[in-house]
């Protein structure tokens, strides 16, 4: 069933049986009613689940601060349903789970098969993937090769130059090892020029810490950051400084490497419960704005024993704050403009998938047919209504003023509560009840 509330508020002016019509058409004023359609926040469940990583399972802060009970969602059993990387499209096709986190990177191929699942917002991009080397071994950064005077290819080959004939951990596991052989083919070079020592991402911190390998690439963030801030290795490479210096538009090779992790639903579920993802999406907005905002080392202390408990980890604020900011930078409200409408950002969301879309068809992983992205991004629509709804909820706070009599200022009151955090739905409705 649909849970969209009626959004027929009267605005017209009810006078109180006994005053004069003469006397009502000489007020020089609208005479403001005791409202009578006072608007209701229907409580809905929503089964969340998202994978057992830093950078999906944070949403348990949205059921942990109230965010999601502000606008009538209980999230089913107080926190997300965590999974392993495959099993979140079972489960939503199973009906297990209404909405689901997603790391966009395995959904990209299924394009043609998997057609009824809609993103329904984006809010981060991995730019962690690394190569480090031993810094008591004295390897140099790409960073400090361009500190003294290089450009950033003669620096990129002095800099990856360094690994050749040395040893060099890896994950035994190769999801990681096509950005390794791009990255070391900016010096001409391949990952059999080095010494591969081909381990899980736990061992390579083991070896690398123990000054047993000269340069690693763990897979994980976890781990990238305990190579950098506990073992003090420095980044010889980064994504990150690729994407600072060789980003040419939307035929960058750095697109294969890139993807979002967002939140997604059945198409089936966004046309029957619009109004509850509306109001999810902005309790997510208003959980960004805690995690990002003056209270950020409260709230990833907050989140730290909950990922800490279902990932294995030991990780504390600073650690989260790493990974949330440097490995995985985040998507907030401010920056979704960007995402969906501006072709000149390098996170684009056409820059980012319409190269990947091609890449497949071209290798005949996904169907050569037509793939329309701005129906697939159902976000992007998602951020428009949002956008819109702000507009016309800045519009009816303008007209309300600060003059409403008692009985309306609480509607007015309501409508500013919705209105500050990012449910625009709601706020509308409350500021049209106001004035009706």
């Amino acid at each position: 069933m649909s849970d969209h509330p009626s959004r027929s508020v009267s605005r017209r002016t009810v006078l109180k049986a006994g005053v004069a019509g003469a006397a009502a058409a000489a007020m020089p004023a609208p005479v403001w009613a005791q409202a009578t359609n006072i608007p209701a926040i229907p409580d809905v469940t929503v089964r969340f689940g998202c994978f057992a990583v830093t950078n999906h399972a944070w949403t348990i802060l949205a059921s942990q601060k109230g965010f999601l009970k502000d606008v009538g969602i209980t999230m089913a059993g107080g926190a997300p349903k965590l999974y392993r990387f495959t099993q979140v499209v079972p489960a939503m096709q199973n009906d297990e789970i209404d909405i689901g986190g997603m790391y966009y990177g395995l959904m990209t191929q299924t394009l043609d098969k998997l057609t009824n699942f809609k993103p329904i917002l984006v809010y981060s991009f991995f730019q962690g993937k690394s190569i480090l080397g031993s810094a008591k071994k004295g390897y140099r950064s790409v960073d400090e090769f361009m500190a003294s005077g290089m450009d950033w290819d003669t620096a990129a080959k002095a800099a990856l130059g360094q690994m050749k004939g040395k040893s060099f951990a890896v994950p035994n596991e190769p999801s990681s090892y096509p950005w390794n052989e791009f990255t070391l083919g900016l010096a001409g070079m391949a990952m059999k020029d080095t010494k591969l020592v081909a381990v899980e991402d736990p061992k390579i911190v083991q070896l690398a810490a123990g000054e047993q390998v000269d340069f690693a690439a763990p897979a994980g963030a976890v781990q990238i950051y305990q190579l950098r801030h506990q073992a003090g290795w420095k980044p010889v490479m980064t994504m990150d400084q690729q994407l600072k210096h060789m980003y040419s538009g939307s035929e960058s090779p750095l697109n294969r490497f890139l993807d979002y992790d967002l939140i997604q639903v059945t198409d089936k579920y966004l046309q029957e419960n619009r109004d509850t993802v509306f109001r999810f999406t902005s309790a997510m907005y208003r959980t960004l704005a805690y995690m990002f905002g003056p209270e950020q080392n409260q709230a990833l202390t907050q989140y730290a024993p909950f990922i800490n408990a279902n990932a294995g980890s030991n990780l504390n604020a600073e650690a989260i704050k790493f990974i949330f900011e440097e490995m995985d930078p985040f998507f907030q409200w401010k920056d979704q403009e960007q995402v969906w409408n501006d072709p000149k950002y390098p996170l684009y969301f056409k820059n980012v998938y319409e190269p990947k879309i091609r890449q497949f068809v071209a290798s005949g992983t996904i169907k050569d047919q037509a793939y329309d992205l701005d129906d697939i991004f159902q976000g992007k629509a998602i951020y428009e209504e949002m956008k819109a709804q702000k507009a016309q909820a800045e519009m009816l706070m303008a007209q309300l003023g600060q003059t409403l009599g008692d009985d309306r200022k609480p509607l007015y009151d309501k409508g500013k509560f919705h209105y500050d955090n990012f449910n625009y739905l709601d706020a509308v409705r409350f500021f049209e009840a106001a004035k009706a």
